[in-house]
């Protein structure tokens, strides 16, 4: 008994699956454009992109928090400038009502001008607001996230900062007094009390102008981490197109090799067969 075994058939066979795979392979990479599609691809560099991605959403999200930081700040600083030019217009008013050369008329029509101005300083303190809550009253304080855990935060603590007539210096004696400028002795003593509101305000900006900086820095590091970390990822899990093409190309020419050379195997067996019988 004369027995044919077809061992080219049966080794182009398995090398067919395997360059099939390998095509398959490259093919859902090029495809996806990820170079890691399923846990068993590469599970431990899947684990750090994983871990990698999650960074990089919370880092956007501490981007955009900053980005309502400043936007706050802003906000409150506008404020303070409104308050300066009041704060201007006062001290011109006081100044005239301090001279000897008003009469009584006049000098209450200054005085008239000015309470309406510290009631416009009132109304920048208590409604000055971002969504809802007021910022420039001594009572707004807040912390944002500006990292990748909870630790990381900045605070913006505007609880010093107090644009009320009394919150800026202004005596319930002279300055904030409604007969602030009615009289020249009481117009004398509120121009002191308003150049101190002056220099209070100017340190208000200060601190202000101080965390507007420290939003503005950590903003740039956040994003410069963000860039780094995708930059870390896209290392990790992105396929490269060049080789993942190559050896697409490639493992289709293998296949076709083993494919040609499976049927020259099943050719030369039906030789075989046909001598023996």
């Amino acid at each position: 008994m004369v027995s044919v075994y077809d061992t080219t058939s049966t080794s182009s066979t398995s090398f067919i699956n395997r360059n099939d795979r390998a095509q398959s392979q490259s093919n859902t990479s090029l495809a996806s454009g990820k170079k890691i599609n399923k846990a068993s691809d590469d599970a431990a560099s899947l684990a750090i992109s994983a871990l990698l991605s999650s960074d990089v959403s919370t880092l956007k999200q501490s981007a955009t928090n900053l980005v309502q930081g400043t936007a706050l700040l802003q906000t409150a600083d506008g404020a303070l400038e409104q308050a300066g030019n009041i704060l201007e217009r006062m001290r011109s008013l006081s100044s005239q009502a301090s001279s000897a050369g008003l009469d009584t008329g006049s000098q209450n029509a200054v005085n008239d001008e000015y309470q309406s101005l510290a009631g416009e300083l009132n109304s920048l303190a208590s409604d000055t607001s971002f969504n809802g809550r007021n910022l420039v009253d001594g009572t707004f304080s807040q912390t944002f996230q500006s990292g990748t855990d909870g630790a990381t935060t900045l605070q913006a603590d505007l609880t010093g900062v107090d644009l009320s007539v009394t919150g800026l210096g202004l005596s319930a004696a002279f300055g904030a007094n409604i007969n602030a400028l009615s009289t020249q002795s009481s117009a004398q003593a509120t121009t002191a009390e308003i150049d101190n509101a002056i220099s209070n305000l100017a340190n208000y900006r200060s601190q202000v102008g101080a965390l507007q900086s420290s939003f503005s820095t950590q903003g740039e590091v956040v994003e410069t981490t963000i860039e780094n970390t995708q930059s870390a990822n896209s290392a990790l899990s992105d396929v490269d197109i060049g080789k993942a093409a190559t050896d697409f190309k490639n493992s289709d020419v293998l296949t076709q090799l083993s494919m040609a050379s499976a049927a020259q195997g099943h050719k030369i067996q039906s030789s075989l067969l046909q001598l023996v019988r």
